[in-house]
């Protein structure tokens, strides 16, 4: 586990700060979110700046109120460009409602990973919050399809679920539950390979980031217990852009992304 220094707290008007707002009323219960889901969704390609033919494709998935503009503002493509990484970027516009709905995987399938794999060799994921459940669902569902996912912060669902793991002794110690599984169950299922079959050719690498103070942090922690401690990073801090920055850029030079030539 790699550690990372301190970052400023968030910001009461940040994206950031509104979307742990919505988290402390149920991430997934009937709150009102800000943007509606609309078909198909709306992505934005940044090319990479060193090849016009570049066959790796970074996928951004935000966070539950943050919009693909804040990718941007934050640095995080900046990060890309400073390392000289020959890869193109999608930023996806996929706020709450969609996994609300629960057609976030349907549009994700249809609008952005197909097209992805049509034109691209390889495919990463960014997923911030509950883009980062967004990423790990999908790779749930598409095993092997993906090359490799970064989790910032990622919502890992209810901790009534996380205490039950804890409680076993971990993720590699709990036993699967045999009846019909909640998605939280579902969810830690398919972490829970990570521990116990590390070379799977489904399991796309996980590289896991968060702030040590973040208020999903408890199963952060879980879920690094079953990960190669390089794959896992942290920061001082709590849920929000500043924790976020800092880990992206940690955690980049450690990639297996194409270079820029010369």
């Amino acid at each position: 586990m790699r550690s990372i220094d301190a970052f400023p707290p968030a910001r009461p008007g940040s994206s950031a700060f509104r979307a742990l707002l919505l988290l402390s009323c149920g991430l997934l219960a009937s709150c009102s979110a800000f943007r509606s889901a609309t078909a198909p969704l709306e992505t934005r390609l940044t090319p990479s700046a060193c090849t016009a033919a570049a066959d790796t494709l970074v996928v951004m998935l935000p966070g539950a109120y943050s919009s693909p503009d804040e990718f941007v503002q934050e640095g995080m493509l900046a990060a890309i460009g400073e390392r000289r990484l020959a890869v193109d970027v999608l930023t996806v516009d996929a706020p709450l409602a969609y996994y609300q709905r629960g057609t976030v995987f349907d549009r994700l399938r249809d609008d952005v990973f197909a097209p992805a794999r049509a034109r691209y060799r390889s495919v990463w994921v960014l997923g911030i919050s509950v883009g980062g459940l967004g990423a790990l669902a999908y790779s749930d569902k598409q095993p092997g399809e993906l090359a490799g996912i970064v989790a910032l912060a990622p919502y890992l669902g209810e901790r009534l679920t996380g205490t039950e793991i804890s409680n076993a002794g971990g993720l590699r110690r709990w036993r699967v539950p045999q009846r019909e599984l909640g998605n939280d169950e579902r969810l830690w299922r398919r972490l829970q390979r990570y521990g116990n079959e590390p070379t799977s050719a489904e399991l796309p690498p996980l590289y896991l980031g968060y702030g040590v103070d973040d208020r999903f942090a408890f199963s952060h922690r879980l879920l690094a217990d079953a990960l190669p401690p390089e794959r896992v990073f942290t920061t001082p801090g709590g849920h929000d852009w500043p924790q976020w920055r800092a880990l992206w850029r940690a955690i980049l030079p450690t990639l297996p992304l194409p270079a820029c030539a010369g």
